[in-house]
């Protein structure tokens, strides 16, 4: 005897007494060993699918929440750095425009530091120059001087021997002579 034919012949009676209306003709008892095959099949199923099926849909639960929660952490780290990128930005126009300032006064300073080298090194320039300005006015007017001794010494050399007769040559010696004697 099988267990089919065992289970049917113990659950038929008491199928029979709860519902007539399905023993009353023969497609009903068919449909009724069907519906009790198939019962016993799914509890067979049941009870051997139970144990890995509970042991795969804990794991798939776990890997599923995992993946959520890395999702989530990566989610809040995206949204950190979101926020960071969103505040440089932010402060980008400030600091370009601190940049900006800081070179213009840096240019304003060194323009500056520039006119007033440039002011020393034209006096400095000047000062040199009227030196040497003086200096060549005086050198010219030493040279000028010479020349017009020279000149005037060599006008009056010409006048006096023009003038000079070898008389007054002879009469300039001998006065020239007495004064000597009297100074030594």
């Amino acid at each position: 005897m099988t267990i089919t034919t065992f289970l049917s012949a113990l659950f038929v009676p008491v199928l029979a007494d709860m519902f007539p209306i399905l023993l009353s003709g023969g497609a009903g008892m068919a449909a009724i060993s069907k519906l009790f095959n198939l019962t016993i099949f799914l509890t067979f199923l049941f009870w051997v699918v139970r144990k890995p099926a509970k042991e795969f849909f804990t794991t798939r639960l776990a890997e599923v929440r995992a993946t959520l929660q890395q999702a989530a952490k990566e989610k809040e780290a995206a949204a950190a750095k979101m926020a960071d990128l969103d505040a440089r930005l932010s402060r980008l126009d400030t600091e370009i425009a601190d940049i900006k300032s800081q070179a213009q006064r840096e240019a304003i300073a060194e323009r500056e530091r520039l006119e007033t080298e440039a002011k020393r090194d034209i006096e400095k320039i000047r000062q040199s120059s009227q030196r040497e300005v003086e200096s060549a006015k005086q050198i010219a007017m030493s040279e000028l001087r010479e020349f017009a001794a020279t000149k005037a010494v060599d006008l009056a050399e010409q006048m006096i021997r023009k003038e000079l007769k070898p008389e007054d040559d002879a009469k300039l010696l001998q006065r020239m002579g007495e004064e000597m004697s009297k100074v030594s």
